[in-house]
């Protein structure tokens, strides 16, 4: 759950410049793929039960994997920093 729940901040601290990491076209392809999900114009219509179903799922997947892989990189550079702080002090 920590991963799941970094993924605002790390939306935050992209947009902001704070965190370089992610980029913001990697963040615009993200964006892309939930809007894809959520919208009812698909590449190829659901009406055409398994593979029109597969597209959808196959970018789920996608945006699954994506968002948790850039989360856990994410949640390793709060880390470091945080660690970074602490050494300072």
């Amino acid at each position: 759950m920590t991963r799941v729940r970094a993924v605002p901040r790390m939306v935050r601290a992209v947009m902001r410049g704070e965190y370089a990491g992610m980029g913001k076209g990697r963040l615009g392809l993200i964006a892309l793929g939930v809007l894809y999900i959520v919208s009812p114009i698909d590449l190829v219509p659901d009406f055409l039960t398994l593979i029109g179903v597969a597209d959808d799922f196959g970018v789920l997947l996608w945006l699954a994997a994506s968002l948790l892989g850039e989360s856990g990189r994410y949640v390793e550079h709060e880390r470091r920093v945080i660690q970074g702080r602490m050494d300072g002090v």
